[in-house]
């Protein structure tokens, strides 16, 4: 390797480094402080760089953002597989409330609630954000059609279902913490995931959605 070749890869890893840490200080920043009050300064601050720094990896606060929105969805679908591997569970939709649970409720997940929150008020920030969580969405639900089947419609609701409970259940347990509670609640929604699609595939689901 030249010494040109080694000097371009050492910078490359600076970057992806400095990149990390303001995604992951925002995450904690925002998780700890609240979206309106994660300014550039305290994201630098919790990232443990300036905010230079940060102007020059990210143009705006908003494109941090969408960042911060793709990196903490990679992530989870990596973790997603870490507990299917160490647990043996995941091949049946009654198990994903749990798997969910374990991923969702965590300070990164929070952090993104905060942040689609914020879209409504915030036109710059949605111009980002709304995008990358619709390819976020429609990824999601790609890989759970190829699990467990179903027909786009069918395999969105369940989807959503599963995923903003347990969304709403980890918002419920930061400002209403009553665990024994939120973990009776999780364990019901995959109990009624049981009772409704006992093969653990979409389409004994179908039937309900199509009951109207």
């Amino acid at each position: 390797m030249t010494s040109l070749s080694k000097v371009r890869r050492t910078q490359e890893e600076r970057t992806a480094r400095t990149r990390l840490a303001l995604v992951e200080g925002a995450i904690s920043a925002i998780y700890k402080h609240g979206y309106a009050a994660a300014s550039t300064v305290l994201i630098a601050e919790e990232a443990q760089t300036s905010r230079g720094a940060m102007v020059h990896h990210f143009s705006t606060r908003a494109a941090l953002m969408a960042e911060v929105v793709r990196y903490v969805f990679e992530r989870e679908m990596m973790e997603y597989e870490e507990i299917r591997s160490r647990t043996g569970e995941g091949d049946y939709l009654h198990h994903w409330p749990r798997i969910l649970w374990r991923v969702l409720s965590k300070p990164s997940g929070l952090a993104v609630l905060e942040i689609l929150q914020a879209t409504k008020s915030d036109t710059e920030l949605g111009e980002y954000v709304i995008p990358m969580q619709e390819g976020v969405e429609r990824a999601a639900l790609a890989a759970i059609r190829d699990a467990f089947g179903g027909d786009d419609q069918e395999a969105l609701s369940v989807m959503r279902l599963m995923v903003w409970s347990i969304r709403g259940l980890s918002i419920a347990e930061r400002y209403l913490p009553h665990r024994p509670e939120t973990h009776h609640a999780v364990e019901l929604l995959s109990h009624l995931l049981y009772v409704v699609a006992p093969s653990g595939k979409i389409e004994d689901i179908g039937p309900w959605l199509k009951s109207e």
